[in-house]
């Protein structure tokens, strides 16, 4: 429509420029050939001249046919248009590299046609009028592109999804991928964004029950995928935590029937462990968050969970310390676990033998925490002037 109204504009403006130059002067034209001479206006001479080029034409081409050459004159134009539309997609590939979108966008539609590849002219060209915030021309050259490729669905799909999600339209490009989805389940750029989207919609119920197609995925990495399983899995835990807050029993429930639900290689995780019972604690859970981490302290073992351990106030605190014991003799040579040792002894009210856990891991490495341990028992013991030495000493 707008490439008619040009040639429309064009044409009337030729007109009136031809029309007031033969009102000014009609001109004057002589031929002469042998015994014969033609005298005529410069305008009927242009006039004539063009009509002959077309007869001309017009009996090269029936020529052609007759000795069935026609269509070789039709595969020279084509090629002619091809090689043309070629140079026009890559100078509008360049623009749109080079951030011109408008000059972009015009290249890569008017080759389009004459392209070999109309479906990425017709998607750059969408991606091009995005950039310059003309929505309705970038759907419109999104409907062009699905049309001119057969199977082109998935691809046009994508990359609208693309551009809603630049648009800040979450919903809607949710709404594109999981109809792709349908048809391409494993595709695995489509998941990617499928997960980005769900990301963005902070959707962890959705991101979990993904989770088991993408441990399927070869093409996205594993350390990927550990990452954001964590990651939901966190983030359930905490909305168990806070979704139930009126509720104390409801929030222990949540959360222990949440834990037990994640896989073994990614509840026994430092990250998972150590929040769920961070999560127990604040919800007032001690005794069950002691148990479930003596537990976990079976298949997973970090300095940041055993000193979580020593914090805790178990249900049984003799057999709380003696699980601790039970530890330093595969690890006799571990500060941290020495540390927590001594500190559980001096809550059982066994000043002797917190005072011999903390000497003997200070032999091995001198933390801060164990002076400042060792100060408090020392200090419980009545040696104020050596308990003010240790607590000096853990300020360094």
């Amino acid at each position: 429509m707008r490439v008619l109204l040009v040639l429309l504009i064009v044409t009337l403006a030729i007109g009136l420029i031809a029309g007031t130059l033969m009102a000014i002067d009609a001109g004057y034209v002589l031929v002469s050939w042998s015994h014969y001479t033609m005298e005529t206006s410069v305008w009927i001479f242009i006039a004539m001249t063009l009509v002959a080029m077309g007869v001309f034409y017009a009996l090269l081409r029936f020529s052609l046919l007759l000795l069935g050459s026609d269509w070789r004159f039709n595969e020279w134009r084509r090629q002619r248009r091809n090689q043309r539309a070629r140079r026009q997609t890559t100078r509008g590939l360049l623009s749109l590299a080079q951030g011109q979108w408008r000059r972009a966008e015009r290249m890569l539609t008017l080759s389009a046609d004459d392209s070999d590849t109309p479906l990425i002219n017709y998607l750059a060209a969408a991606r091009a009028a995005y950039e310059q915030g003309k929505m309705d021309a970038a759907d419109e050259w999104l409907k062009a592109a699905s049309q001119s490729t057969k199977g082109a669905e998935l691809a046009v799909g994508l990359t609208q999804a693309e551009l809603l999600n630049s648009r800040g339209q979450k919903e809607q490009a949710l709404a594109v991928l999981l109809t792709l989805r349908k048809q391409h389940p494993k595709h695995a750029y489509l998941l990617k964004l499928l997960v980005k989207t769900y990301l963005d919609l902070e959707d962890w119920v959705a991101l979990q029950d993904l989770l088991p197609l993408l441990r399927k995925s070869s093409k996205i990495p594993a350390e990927k995928i550990r990452e954001l399983e964590e990651n939901v899995h966190l983030q359930l835990l905490e909305r168990a935590a806070h979704g139930h807050a009126a509720r104390k029993d409801s929030v222990t429930s949540a959360l222990k029937h949440l834990y037990q639900e994640i896989p073994r290689n990614s509840r026994y995780s430092l990250a998972i462990t150590r929040r769920y019972i961070e999560l127990l604690k604040e919800a007032g859970e001690e005794k069950l968050a002691e148990q479930e981490l003596r537990n976990a302290l079976k298949y997973v073992w970090h300095d940041d969970l055993i000193s979580l351990y020593g914090a805790l106030n178990g249900d049984d605190p003799n057999r709380q310390l003696l699980f601790a014991e039970q530890q330093l003799q595969e690890r006799p040579n571990d500060p941290v676990l020495l540390l927590v040792l001594g500190k559980l002894a001096r809550r059982e009210g066994d000043l002797e033998k917190a005072r011999e856990y903390l000497q003997t891991g200070l032999r091995i490495k001198g933390l801060n925490e164990l002076h400042a341990e060792m100060g408090q028992v020392l200090l419980a013991e009545g040696d104020e002037t050596l308990a003010c030495e240790h607590f000096q000493l853990a300020l360094r």
